[in-house]
């Protein structure tokens, strides 16, 4: 299958596409199969739209470095086996703020992550 045409969004040969798709359509492509006798008209859409990485640092890096950072968690006194559980996975009380602090990584594999405490 080879590729015919390639025309972007506005050109002739695409206005019903755009009236279909709006701002979402890229490109539209036509493709012909001479093997089969067959046209095909294919789109290129945008599908989501997100903000980009931080310049410099990868995205694996930015979980990682997550993953890492102590976060607090809300657990009631009378909760002896989750504590325990807090425990032996490395996180520690904070008299201070009356909180556990726990890697986040931690907190989610433990299946906490409802009860951190956001800032």
């Amino acid at each position: 299958m080879e590729v015919v045409k390639t025309l972007k969004p506005g050109s002739n040969g695409t206005k019903r596409l755009v009236d279909i798709y709006g701002e979402s359509l890229v490109t539209v492509r036509y493709r012909l199969d001479r093997e089969k006798q067959l046209s095909y008209t294919t789109v290129e859409l945008i599908i989501e739209t997100k903000a980009a990485p931080t310049p410099g640092l990868n995205l694996t890096a930015q979980r990682l470095y997550q993953n890492r950072q102590l976060v607090p968690l809300r657990i009631h006194y009378a909760e002896e086996d989750l504590r325990l559980l807090l425990m032996r996975a490395g996180g520690k009380w904070d008299m201070e703020n009356k909180v556990w602090r726990i890697r986040y990584g931690d907190a989610i594999k433990l299946g906490l992550k409802d009860r951190i405490i956001e800032k």
